[in-house]
């Protein structure tokens, strides 16, 4: 809960700050608290609700903060709590000096940009880090870009701010103390500055290399990134093992409507190859439902992905997010539906929030039912390992994995293998096997291409289970069945 973190060091004494992560520890709603605070994300928005509603009945004042209540006050008014709006670092302790002197406001607004450079090391001490696989670091806030449904530009700007090296390298050692094995770096576009990108990725290349490659990273960054060989080569000497793009569309008229111009520049699957080569996975976020979407569009993002040897995408139908771009068209359109944002579920479901252009709402969910079962059937999903493992012929030297140990690579493999060998479910059993046959024989051996087939292979059961429940079964669908898209839109 990087956000969480980072308030906390903004928090002056006498304030003693405890952290709480319902993902990982339940909540004591008879804490002794003078003030509860939350920074929700718009999916956790009426749990959120929910959680202030029982503390304020305990008669415990209750503070919004973070992305969700900057995008969308309105969603906070009327329950009684204080709302944040805006970066902490500029409101958050003038709202603490007013709270203690009883004249607090509603609402606070942040003025201006904060210089990242001010912004204090988030409090890592407050949570053990042994209960989460993966560690946040922050290192820039703020895209370059403008897509129309991102708000991103709206929350954080189109000027890309940085903190310092010195800042990160400290934040990356903190987190490698709490015993973090890999750090996600959670800035929406790690390379919306590209100069300082390749300073900060030259100095994470020496870190690693003095300390023995003590972590792998992950980062979100946009395609740009293989037009720049110099960038893939020093994100894979600081040991990044995976990178999240936008892609969106394998259409180039509907990036185009977008405004996603940077994916539109070359060919979208020889990039994501070139960044493949580098031995770096690629994860990426699809999206469906754009005005240039037709009812072909599934079958373009089903074919797309299997080529690209992409494992793992968080697929979804277009939202307008409130305050962005989208909506605001969208709107004056007359085509927004009066849908509870409170409800939405985020990535892998179908969302949507007004009427398409180019089909029906129900065709539009049908549509992206069948692409997320299509795609995450055994044999789509075998041939997807498969195809990133054969990009892995060589051509660099091998990623330094984290220290091996019983706990964190040897149990997770055995529980694998039993996943998969021990059953009694044949189809289950046939994947696996299949799926390593062939990724032995796809590229010469190496390190990476076994270590990626047993990371996307853990990751399967969850998302077979995910789709399977919010989808329905995914080898219900044969993906090389020409008619079947027509039969699940109902045509």
């Amino acid at each position: 809960p990087l956000g969480l973190l980072t308030v906390a060091a903004l928090t002056p004494k006498p304030w003693e700050v405890e952290i709480v992560d319902e993902n990982v520890d339940p909540i004591d709603f008879d804490t002794d608290a003078d003030l509860i605070g939350m920074g929700p994300l718009n999916v956790q928005c009426a749990r959120a609700l929910a959680i202030a509603e029982e503390f304020k009945r305990r008669g415990k004042p209750v503070v919004f903060g973070g992305p969700y209540c900057t995008l969308a006050p309105e969603a906070f008014e009327g329950t009684g709590a204080y709302r944040i709006r805006g970066e902490a670092e500029h409101t958050w302790p003038q709202f603490l000096r007013d709270f203690e002197e009883g004249v607090a406001r509603d609402c606070y607004s942040s003025e201006g940009s904060v210089n990242l450079q001010d912004s204090p090391m988030p409090r890592y001490d407050l949570i053990d880090g042994r209960k989460y696989t993966v560690l946040a670091v922050q290192t820039s806030r703020g895209c370059p870009f403008a897509c129309e449904f991102c708000d991103i530009v709206v929350t954080d700007g189109r000027v890309p701010r940085v903190k310092s090296v010195e800042q990160v390298l400290a934040e990356v050692e903190q987190c490698v103390r709490h015993g973090a094995r890999y750090i996600f770096i959670t800035d929406a576009n790690f390379i919306g500055d590209i100069p300082c990108a390749r300073k900060l990725l030259s100095a994470l290349a020496e870190y690693s290399r003095k300390n023995d490659y003590p972590v792998e990273f992950w980062c979100e960054l946009t395609i740009n990134v293989a037009h720049h060989e110099d960038l893939l080569e020093l994100l894979h000497e600081a040991n990044f093992a995976n990178v999240f793009i936008g892609v969106e569309s394998p259409r180039r008229d509907s990036l185009l409507e977008t405004r996603k111009k940077q994916n539109t520049r070359r060919c979208m699957r020889e990039d994501i190859e070139r960044i493949q080569s580098h031995h770096i996975s690629v994860s990426a976020g699809m999206i469906v439902g754009f005005d240039s979407d037709d009812r072909a569009i599934f079958r373009e993002h089903y074919d797309f992905l299997q080529e690209t040897g992409i494992p793992f995408t968080t697929c979804g139908t277009l939202v307008a997010l409130p305050n962005t771009p989208l909506q605001k068209r969208l709107d004056a359109e007359g085509r927004l539906l009066d849908h509870e944002m409170t409800g939405m579920q985020g990535h892998g479901a179908a969302d949507c929030n007004f009427l398409p252009r180019q089909m029906t709402l129900q065709e539009l969910v049908a549509g992206y039912k069948w692409l997320m079962r299509s795609l995450y059937s055994y044999g789509s999903y075998s041939q997807r390992i498969v195809t990133l493992a054969a990009r892995y012929r060589n051509r660099v030297k091998e990623h330094k994995r984290t220290h091996f140990s019983w706990g964190s690579t040897f149990l997770p493999m055995l529980r694998l293998l039993r996943y998969y060998l021990v059953t009694t479910d044949r189809g289950r059993i046939r994947f696996f096997v299949t799926t390593a046959w062939r990724t032995s024989r796809a590229a010469p051996f190496s390190m990476t291409k076994w270590y990626d087939f047993a990371k996307w292979m853990t990751l399967y059961p969850s998302l077979r289970s995910f789709v399977t429940e919010a989808h329905g079964d995914p080898d219900g669908v044969d993906p090389a069945d020409g008619n079947g898209i027509d039969r699940a839109l109902g045509t």
